[in-house]
């Protein structure tokens, strides 16, 4: 039966689905990781622990000082944990439903890193990546990369010897009393106000004896901050922090006492470009006003709890307070809300080229592949050099070879010219040394620039982010297929 297929196609542009009735989100099955150290009682981890019994979520809390992985299944896509929880005990962990919440005492050593490092390249979802995490467990480097967004932060220098301390001193404003940190820490643990310079190079030195690296930043005089915690560029609730008069921290556990805090739409703007800044998915931001301006104190990619919230709708923009939450309905907000698989799509820290070369079995050579992230078609365009129809089956050809292959759908590509529907296949492919099962692929016989088009499901499914100038980062160059290039146009 000959296909009816053929069309040449005149222009090239954005590829996109014809619309179809959209179908509301389903809820897709999780379960929830915890990585981090034993930190007693009344921490986040019990509370996701609570959250996910009521939710009938399974949970793991895994200590990173006890636990390794002695097993991994690419297939089955499960992680076996030996020791866990210290006690000998193993658990299997599904990586394409886990969502793993990276707590900061996962990351205070390579052994940790590591760990989270091997739950990241298996492909769960992190609640933060390793990057995130480490970026925001360091507050100059945090520093820097806000005011590299053009985010608004007290005035901070790196100190790293008794005479540079004066010169810092002055790069912050000069003024007294200023504030002395260690670059890494949380809770308010290293953080010092000094009130002049003998104080300063007293503290810096004590601080230095014990290999502490430091940063001196100017002093706000506030009487309170407000902690607001950011979901997926969503923000779902936000909590005034007083600090206490005998104390200028306004750490929870040092005596501030929160409220709830409805923020303004200022507010919320600097807020969302700061946690989006970090790269993380949940984020804790503290902001203060100061002289009517929004600063950024610090970005949290482990925060906290023990807070009185003002929720917010996270489902609706622009979005609206829906009244005070306590930090259990604040987390069981959040695992509901990522229990829609929309809502889990991670940021992709690995790059490609926009040309990159795909191996497809049955076909020896590799297929030149334009990775193109218009592309919002069902399926992945392939062009073969044959088709014929014959019912619910498609046979086709490529590069003198013969396939037999079942059609799963058709694909129905919307452009600026008229294009023909593609019959939808699955195939096997391998890309950077990774294989991939039944990847839906468009056939078609027209005319082309590019022998395949990797939609942004695919693209997706590679976790990459794609560099419009490079080609062929992570694989081998590839020559171009003159079968399916228009000469006269070829450029």
């Amino acid at each position: 039966m000959t296909n009816s297929f053929s069309m040449v196609r005149k222009a090239r542009g954005t590829l996109a689905e014809q619309k179809k009735e959209s179908t509301p989100a389903k809820k897709s099955k999780i379960e929830l990781v915890v990585l981090g150290i034993d930190e007693g009682g009344g921490t986040v981890n019990d509370i996701l622990q609570e959250v996910c019994k009521d939710l009938d979520i399974k949970c793991t809390s895994i200590n990173v000082q006890e636990a390794w992985i002695s097993d991994q299944d690419i297939e089955k896509k499960t992680l076996t944990i030996s020791n866990y929880n210290g006690k000998d005990a193993k658990e299997h962990i599904k990586t394409s439903e886990a969502v793993v919440f990276v707590r900061r005492g996962a990351i205070m050593d390579m052994a940790g890193q590591a760990l989270t490092s091997l739950f990241e390249s298996a492909g769960c979802f992190m609640v933060n990546d390793l990057e995130s995490m480490l970026l925001c467990d360091n507050k100059m480097a945090t520093a820097i990369q806000l005011s590299s967004h053009n985010i608004s932060i007290p005035r901070t220098s790196v100190v790293n010897n008794r005479k540079s301390i004066e010169d810092a001193h002055k790069h912050i404003g000069g003024k007294f009393p200023a504030i002395v940190k260690t670059l890494t820490g949380t809770q308010g643990i290293g953080v010092a106000k000094v009130n002049d310079m003998e104080s300063m190079v007293s503290v810096c030195e004590a601080l230095w004896k014990y290999n502490a690296p430091i940063l001196i930043q100017e002093w706000l005089d506030i009487d309170f901050d407000v902690r607001t915690l950011v979901v997926n560029n969503r923000i779902i609730g936000s909590a005034k922090r007083i600090t206490s008069k005998k104390e200028f921290r306004s750490n929870v556990h040092l005596g501030a006492t929160t409220k709830p805090y409805i923020l303004k739409d200022s507010e919320k703007e600097v807020i969302l470009a700061a946690a989006r800044a970090t790269g993380g998915y949940m984020m804790g931001v503290d902001h203060c006003i100061v002289d009517g301006e929004v600063k950024i104190l610090e970005c949290n990619g482990s925060p906290g709890i023990r807070s009185k919230f003002e929720g917010y709708d996270m489902i609706e923009w622009p979005q609206k307070n829906i009244g005070p939450k306590s930090d259990k309905e604040i987390f069981t907000m959040m695992i509901k809300y990522m229990q829609y698989e929309l809502h889990r799509r991670s940021r992709f820290r690995r790059e490609c080229g926009y040309l990159e070369s795909i191996l497809v079995d049955g076909i020896d050579d590799p297929i030149r592949a334009k990775m193109d992230t218009g592309n919002g078609t069902t399926a992945t365009m392939f062009h073969v050099d044959k088709i014929d129809i014959d019912g619910d089956v498609v046979h086709w050809e490529k590069n003198k070879n013969k396939f037999k292959s079942e059609i799963i759908g058709t694909s129905h590509p919307k452009h600026i010219s008229k294009m023909n529907e593609r019959p939808i296949i699955e195939l096997g492919i391998s890309f950077a040394n990774k294989r991939y099962e039944k990847v839906p692929f468009g056939l078609t016989e027209e005319d082309s620039f590019s022998e395949m088009l990797v939609n942004r499901d695919l693209l997706t499914r590679f976790k990459v982010a794609v560099n419009p100038n490079k080609r062929f980062i992570l694989s081998d160059w590839t020559g171009r297929d003159e079968n399916v290039v228009d000469k006269k146009k070829n450029i």
